[in-house]
């Protein structure tokens, strides 16, 4: 039998050889999992982009930024501080690509961070969609709405100066343009309701007007109602522009951004985190690579935070010096940087502006190059000394531009010291143009002492001058002498021929006073048609006459004034320093005394001054002034003179005539006053009480049961211009309940010549409401008679001059009887004035005259002794 062996067992080598194929495939799959885990780890642990990160914060950044400038330029092309939209469109494109970059999200952000942050983008940029569209009607409404305000102003000036305009009619235009004025930059609905209703009242005044004023108002109107319409969509679509949610938004983006890059950051930081633990796992030959590891991420973790702050004062940085530069660049002040040295190293847009100079002209040189040679080297040393002790230095300076021109700016220069402080590293200087400037107070100055009609000196002026003269005149022990010359008559050629011819005779007279005085002598415009002569250092008194009588002989040759020739005379007084005062006011009112003295002597004529013409002189003014207060004091009263039929001898009407009860002087006839009412304008207010008050003593007779005839009041040719009259007229009427009929209405030929279109539209009302019309002393003016046939007055009045004509020795009055029948034939009726006599009556009567007025039918009467006249017998 055989015997059979055992089988050898494997030792453990050779089990270790055995199990080594397979442990290093464990091995190497071990180390290439760990190896691939690494890599993912690694990966993920260095994913975030840190340079993808700065920009899109840049274009966070750069987006607000940009919006905030959108809303500004909005509100400041709403206020009027911008003029155009070219910030407003450079601004929005800035939004608009912002907005565009911001949707580049980078790529490293949590997948449910890149769907929030991209909803938040596209409501961003639905919302700066809407925005510019609300931005793009603002510009076409906001330009609607400045070119309306820019016009308004121009176009009201040109209809308040429309000489047909008055100031009833300007009036209510004024208070609706500076209304509206107020409320383009305001908020007020009850004001724009008012203003509404003002607008609405004038456009309902326009179908009245006459064709050219109705088209200058309706123009204004139409700008008016333009302001109205536009301002409140300007100021809605500003409210929704600035009111837009964009900045939210972009804050929203912005924080939804910062927190999904924590989150990132927090991951990879974490990833950081497992790679350390896997590390410690690691063999002993890889623990100073996990060492160096560790060292290495504490340094990035210091590098990121020194990184940041270095990022968050570089943003500071960037963003003052980028303020910095818009200040250096917008600035409207010319400024230039130079160094120690004072060479120019920088100078911004509006220094090349002003003076001309780029700064590759300029660059290296001293700001010497626009020295204009005006101020001295003391000047200049002084500067220095100054800006070396202070710091700074500013003034004015003299400068001189590329073009040769010299320029006054004003100059503000601050050193800017080193590092150590001790000693200038820069000096930055900033300039203005003041060109304009001084050229306007050059202009105030001029138009604060001269005259703007006639550019002679005005009294402020006047006053120095004559000051001065008398100082010189008591230093050398000479004469001095103070001529006062005030136009014969010019009232009446401004009441005729306007106000426009008036004042070309006024600038002629300037003129030819100024050629007749020497160069030392001073001619000045007192006021209205007076003027004042200086004459200073006389050797002898009589000097002065020989200038007057030049002066006299000067003015009194004939005026050429348009297609009137005219020819104007002057009174001229003179007051002598020392002998009629030692003071300007003195001397002024003495010769202003001399030269009424020279008037009441017949005018054209001159005369030194005394003291009886002082006295007369103080009379006049203190009668003046006492008529300023009879209409408060109840003293002036109407007395009513007759008038009878020229066939019946009955009474047929009454005249209307003023008289003053003065508490010195007694009963005053309108002689001694009316010429100084009309002088001071206060012939408007008494003009107006004395037809209101023959209306009242109308209804007074009509309500004693009694019948009254029409009673005729003067008017004023100031009433005619200055005043309502149709609607003074109406109102007098029927606030006493009068028929028109019953009140007739007297006014002179210069009168009704003095504006024709003006006066045969007034007349035409009149007519109409019912009111008899009357020229007076018809025959002493000028009118033709084809204006009397356009005027279409009831009455003409024969002036007393021609009745007086009229005399028993066989004079006949042709005058009058040619009247009457120019009047008869025009079919009017003809009242007689001044018949004093029965054979000026029977002439009158055998020529058919209508009415006679006159002392032989009665004197003007109070009321209580007329109104005896009128009850029945």
């Amino acid at each position: 039998m055989t015997a059979r062996l055992p089988l050898a067992q494997p030792s453990a080598a050779t089990q270790m050889l055995a199990n080594r194929p397979s442990r290093l495939l464990w091995l190497l799959a071990g180390v290439a999992a760990v190896a691939i885990l690494l890599s993912w780890l690694f990966f993920k642990a260095d994913a975030i982009n840190a340079r993808a990160h700065q920009q899109y914060e840049r274009e966070l950044r750069l987006l607000r930024q940009a919006d905030a400038e959108l809303n500004a330029a909005v509100l400041a092309n709403r206020v009027g501080l911008q003029t155009d939209f070219d910030t407003i469109v450079a601004t929005a494109a800035e939004v608009l690509r912002a907005t565009h970059a911001l949707e580049q999200l980078p790529d490293f952000l949590p997948a449910t961070s890149l769907d929030r942050l991209r909803e938040d983008i596209d409501q961003l940029r639905a919302v700066q969609t809407e925005k510019t569209r609300r931005i793009e009607l603002f510009k076409r409404e906001n330009a609607v709405l400045r070119n309306s305000l820019a016009f308004l102003p121009e176009a009201t000036n040109r209809y308040i100066a429309d000489p047909q305009v008055t100031l009833a009619d300007s009036r209510p235009v004024g208070i609706l343009v500076r209304g509206i004025l107020t409320h383009a930059h305001s908020s007020n609905a009850e004001f724009d309701t008012a203003l509404w209703r003002q607008l609405e009242a004038l456009e309902a005044t326009l179908p009245e007007m006459a064709e050219a004023r109705r088209e200058r108002l309706r123009n204004l109107l139409l700008h008016a109602r333009v302001i109205i319409e536009r301002k409140p969509a300007v100021d809605t679509l500003t409210r929704e522009i600035l009111g837009a949610p964009s900045a939210a938004l972009g804050e929203r983006v912005s924080l939804h951004y910062a927190t999904a890059y924590e989150h990132a950051a927090a991951t990879a930081h974490n990833y950081r985190l497992v790679l350390y633990v896997l590390a410690l796992v690691m063999a002993g030959y890889v623990a100073l690579a996990m060492q160096r590891l560790q060292r290495a991420s504490r340094e990035l973790a210091r590098a990121n935070h020194d990184l940041k702050e270095r990022f968050d004062t570089l943003r500071r940085t960037q963003e003052e010096l980028n303020l910095y530069a818009t200040v250096f660049t917008n600035a409207s002040e010319g400024m230039t940087i130079t160094d120690a040295d004072a060479r120019i190293i920088a100078v911004n847009p509006a220094f090349t502006f002003i003076t001309g100079y780029t700064l590759e002209e300029v660059g290296g040189q001293t700001p010497a190059v626009l020295g204009s040679g005006r101020q001295d080297e003391a000047f200049y040393r002084d500067m220095w000394a100054t800006l070396n002790r202070d710091g700074q230095w500013q003034g004015e300076i003299w400068n001189r531009r590329r073009d040769g021109e010299i320029f006054p700016e004003w100059l503000s220069i601050t050193a800017v010291p080193n590092s150590s402080g001790d000693t200038p590293s820069h000096y930055i200087g900033i300039f203005s143009d003041i060109t304009d400037r001084k050229a306007a107070e050059a202009r105030i100055h001029h138009l604060a002492h001269h005259d703007a009609l006639t550019n002679l000196p005005n009294r402020t002026l006047l006053q120095d001058r004559l000051d001065q003269a008398i100082l010189q005149s008591r230093r050398r022990e000479r004469h001095a002498a103070v001529l006062f010359i005030d136009l014969d008559r010019f009232k009446p050629i401004n009441d005729t021929l306007g106000h426009e011819v008036g004042d070309a005779l006024l600038t002629q007279v300037a003129r030819r006073c100024q050629r007749a005085v020497r160069e030392t002598d001073t001619v000045a415009r007192h006021g209205g048609d007076e003027f004042v002569v200086v004459l200073p250092e006389l050797d002898n008194a009589q000097d002065a006459a020989v200038l007057a009588r030049k002066l006299l002989a000067a003015l009194g040759e004939p005026y050429r004034l348009g297609e009137h020739e005219l020819t104007v005379t002057a009174s001229i007084g003179i007051a002598l320093y020392p002998e009629d005062g030692q003071s300007a006011s003195m001397l002024l009112r003495n010769a202003d005394a001399a030269m009424y003295g020279a008037k009441a002597d017949g005018r054209n004529a001159f005369q030194f001054y005394s003291a009886e013409l002082n006295t007369a002189s103080l009379g006049e003014l203190l009668l003046e002034n006492q008529l300023r207060g009879a209409l408060d004091r109840d003293e002036l009263v109407l007395f009513y003179q007759p008038k009878v039929d020229g066939r019946s001898g009955q009474l047929a009407g009454a005249e209307a005539l003023l008289r003053w009860r003065h508490p010195e002087l007694g009963l005053l006839a309108p002689g001694r006053f009316v010429p100084a009412a009309e002088e001071s304008g206060l012939i408007v207010p008494i003009g107006e009480w004395v037809l209101r008050s023959a209306c009242r003593q109308m209804r007074a007779w009509l309500d004693a049961g009694l019948q009254p005839p029409p009673v005729a009041v003067n008017l004023s040719a100031q009433q005619l211009a200055q005043q309502d009259l149709v609607a003074l007229v109406h109102d007098a009427l029927s606030s006493h309940r009068l028929p028109a009929g019953m009140l007739e209405l007297e006014l002179t030929e210069t009168m009704l010549m003095r504006d024709v279109d003006h006066t045969i539209e007034v007349l035409a009302r009149l007519r109409a409401m019912g009111v008899r019309l009357a020229i007076d002393d018809f025959g002493s003016g000028y009118s033709s008679l084809a204006y009397l046939k356009l005027f279409e007055v009831d009455v003409l009045k024969i002036d007393r001059s021609f009745v007086n004509d009229i005399r028993s020795d066989g004079a006949e009055g042709t005058i009058a009887a040619a009247v009457i029948a120019l009047a008869h034939s025009l079919g009017q009726q003809v009242v007689a004035e001044g018949v004093e006599n029965d054979y000026q009556r029977d002439f009158l009567a055998r020529h058919h005259c209508d009415q006679f007025q006159g002392y032989l039918f009665g004197r003007p009467e109070p009321v209580a002794d007329f109104t005896r006249r009128l009850h029945p017998r």
